[in-house]
């Protein structure tokens, strides 16, 4: 993150740091959900350490699990978005967060748990990918519900049969995963959609694959399995069941940047509160549909406050009216954007 937003769009003179990761994102959503949730993992003993570990005890998060290293840094990302809207990274390696080891799993949090979440993004590192296993099955030893959020890093799109057998393990010992369309087309060999757009809510744009498609991915473990588009639909198979809920999606919602990520992270923190609260239901037709409607208004609600907080970008025709902000940015309020005809001319 750039200390203004004016950096993050041009050339950026100074960074701020903004404490996050994908699994910590969700952890702080389905807290904000009203969740009870504990983080585990390993942070460096530093400054971004300590401002990660105080974000979320602040959010309500528990950071029992959490292990402090003295000899290794915090994992940190630098991240620029160039002139031309390219994203360029860079990331600090070797870091604390792939060295926690088998013995500094927490069997205590483990004991409590109803759901462990994981992403591939643990399963990257050789020495934390088996540590990560090893925590699973604790955990499903345990009576928990596994939630694997696939979440393929950029690594591993280069091949679908590679990536298959990279995953396999934790795949096989997951009871719940979640993948996006074009993650489910990577792993089947499925040619992507010619005219795939988040903009466009038309049903025929997000099509709902049979069973039969899926069967290569499915294990005789697997109970639930969630295709998503965003919040514009949402896809669930069963052994017994499966189905759609057609959602939203509202190109203005954050005017300033086309990450998706905010709305993912709310629907997958969504899904795990729904089904943490009534585990029984977990192949239930009707109760999945339920949590799905639930999960899709949550992540329009993430986006909705990304628009608060950024504000909404200026018509054409307004630019010349409107004042930029201390930072540089022009932006009007909602109802100044919703109104077709330019609030500043109207009588």
């Amino acid at each position: 993150m750039h200390e203004r937003m004016k950096d993050a769009l041009w050339a950026p003179e100074k960074y701020i740091r903004a404490p996050g990761s994908c699994s910590s994102n969700v952890a702080l959503a389905l807290a904000n959900l009203g969740g009870k949730v504990a983080f585990m993992g390993k942070i460096g003993d530093d400054d971004y350490g300590q401002a990660l570990l105080l974000h979320l005890n602040e959010s309500r998060v528990q950071t029992r699990s959490v292990r402090i290293d003295s000899k290794r840094v915090t994992a940190i990302s630098q991240m620029k978005i160039g002139k031309r809207g390219g994203l360029r990274m860079t990331c600090v390696k070797p870091c604390a967060e792939d060295s926690l080891l088998k013995s500094e799993i927490n069997i205590d949090v483990l004991k409590e748990a109803k759901m462990f979440y994981f992403n591939t993004f643990s399963l990257l590192d050789k020495k934390m990918r088996s540590t990560a296993l090893q925590a699973i099955k604790i955990s499903k030893k345990l009576g928990s519900l596994i939630f694997y959020d696939v979440n393929l890093p950029l690594p591993l799109w280069q091949s679908g049969e590679e990536t298959k057998m990279f995953i396999q393990q934790a795949w096989d010992l997951a009871d719940v995963i979640e993948v996006t369309t074009q993650e489910l087309e990577f792993l089947c060999g499925i040619e992507p959609f010619e005219n795939f757009d988040t903009k466009n809510n038309d049903k025929s744009k997000f099509p709902h694959y049979a069973p039969e498609v899926l069967a290569p991915l499915w294990h005789e473990n697997l109970k639930l399995l969630f295709v998503t588009n965003g919040t514009s639909k949402i896809h669930y198979y069963t052994k017994e069941h499966d189905g759609a809920v057609l959602g939203m999606e509202d190109a203005p919602v954050t005017p300033f940047s086309c990450d998706m990520s905010a709305a993912g992270d709310g629907i997958v923190a969504a899904l795990m509160r729904k089904l943490t609260i009534q585990p029984n239901l977990i192949t239930d037709k009707g109760y999945l549909e339920h949590a799905i409607k639930y999960a899709i208004n949550c992540g329009v609600t993430d986006q909705w406050l990304q628009a608060r907080i950024r504000g909404f970008p200026p018509k054409e025709e307004m630019e010349g009216d409107i004042v930029p902000d201390t930072n540089g940015i022009m932006s009007i309020t909602e109802k100044q954007y919703r109104t077709l005809v330019p609030v500043s001319s109207t009588i």
